[in-house]
């Protein structure tokens, strides 16, 4: 039924709304004609506006249906979510409270994991244009993008946290210093996760692709971020939200014609916590940040299909685990003859899917099937960093003949999840998905 047709009444000021009215509620109707509340329930919405097409078996494939659906659905690659009902605001709160004395002890440590992230990156970066290895322009950019990304993710978390429950005191400080960030959180993506900024600003500091300079400095800053918390509890490295990466991958390229080596790239694993919040970060990636040739490879691997993209010989790639330098001691191992305090790890099956060609000087390799998804590892970053720098390294495969999927719609497909999961997580969507710029004032996309 088209909208001008509909003997329901269609107030503007209420389309925002995510509560019933109460006096609807209670009295099964409400004379004031400018309540900004929903007059619906489940019921109301199921009797009345569910969409014919809907039913056990199947959901609604139409484009732009504008009746209720109870189930998510994929049209053309787009996600549709679920249309939320609304509820008594009343009944809101009482369920956000029953969910935060269950899990009181987590979201504590969520809370001072992101709180002690943003204090000892702005430490280190405060020391670093103080050292005058960054100026004060771009260590300002990194303090707004790491704040941003941060605040970010904090909203999409359940429960949701505002950023007086993470910055306390110094809330009205931040938000007079940075007040895009303040204004954006809740309607800019993020663009890469908050460890890689970090990363990028410990390689520009030491000036060295040393690796073992990297992580120990890694480590040192990873040891500050720790969270205490009871034995009983179980966490993995002390960081509730796990914006620490548990993973440091180092890849170059070694060039046999004409005996060169490039330098390292470095590469941290997504570092954020939850099923639907590592998918939201993967996809921006996928869809907006990484190398074309990178972002092929990820998606079509997310879609079960085989190698994307081939690897000219000798990129070599190395993983370090982080999350085993928190808590041992520090001393020393021997490998090959050599002095080493950090020790390398094989690449995981899934990094093996994605990029059979990489080479490791080790001699096992772990054939284990990794529970997080593609796109997640160190090595996918590391890798991206070293083809924005040398994009001659690789090549993409020939697709199969039958295969349907094209670079376009493999894009808009990440898309079309990266917007159900926003929806998820009530994020403030427009007519179109923008990206935070903390040396811009909006980046469309």
């Amino acid at each position: 039924m088209a909208e001008e047709q509909c003997r329901f009444l269609h107030r503007e000021s209420c389309k925002s709304s995510q509560d019933v009215c109460q006096v609807w509620h209670e009295q099964n109707g409400c004379k004031n004609y400018s309540c900004p509340q929903k007059h619906l329930n489940r019921e109301t919405l199921k009797r009345y506006f569910l969409c014919d097409q809907e039913n056990p078996n199947d959901c609604c494939k139409r484009p732009n249906c504008h009746r209720y659906h109870e189930k998510v659905s994929n049209v053309d690659g787009f996600y549709r979510s679920a249309n939320e009902v609304p509820v008594l605001a009343e009944e809101r709160r009482i369920e956000c409270n029953n969910f935060m004395e269950r899990n009181f002890t987590q979201t504590q440590i969520s809370l001072k994991s992101a709180s002690q992230f943003i204090k000892i990156a702005v430490k280190f970066i405060q020391r670093a244009v103080q050292d005058r290895r960054l100026s004060g322009d771009r260590g300002k950019q990194y303090i707004k993008e790491i704040l941003h990304t941060i605040l970010f993710l904090c909203h999409i978390n359940n429960p949701s946290f505002e950023p007086k429950d993470i910055l306390e005191e110094s809330l009205e400080l931040w938000s007079c210093k940075l007040p895009d960030v303040f204004e954006q959180y809740k309607t800019h993506l993020p663009t890469r996760p908050p460890y890689t900024i970090l990363l990028e600003i410990v390689v520009d500091y030491e000036e060295s692709d040393n690796i073992e300079r990297i992580l120990n400095l890694l480590s040192k800053l990873n040891k500050n971020m720790i969270v205490e918390q009871n034995s009983q509890e179980d966490s993995r490295c002390g960081n509730g939200l796990c914006f620490v990466s548990t993973v440091i991958s180092c890849c170059f390229f070694q060039d046999l014609d004409s005996n060169t080596k490039t330098d390292n790239y470095f590469g941290a694993s997504v570092s954020c916590f939850g099923k639907h919040q590592k998918q939201l970060m993967i996809d921006i990636l996928c869809y907006h940040t990484w190398n074309e040739d990178i972002s092929l490879a990820v998606c079509t691997a997310l879609e079960d299909h085989p190698q994307a993209i081939a690897l000219r010989p000798q990129v070599h790639s190395i993983a370090y685990p982080m999350r085993d330098n928190l808590n041992r001691p520090r001393g020393v191992r021997i490998a090959n003859g050599k002095h080493q305090l950090h020790t390398p790890i094989p690449p995981c099956r899934k990094c093996l899917d994605l990029f059979p060609d990489i080479g490791n000087d080790l001699q096992q390799r772990n054939n284990a099937h990794p529970f997080w998804p593609y796109g997640n590892c160190a090595e996918v970053e590391s890798l991206n960093r070293l083809l924005n720098a040398h994009r001659d390294i690789s090549r993409r495969e020939a697709a199969p003949p039958e295969d349907k999927f094209t670079w376009e719609s493999l894009k808009n497909k990440r898309k079309g999840r990266l917007v159900h999961n926003l929806k998820l997580f009530k994020f403030h969507l427009g007519n179109k998905l923008l990206f935070y710029r903390p040396s811009e004032l909006q980046n469309i996309a």
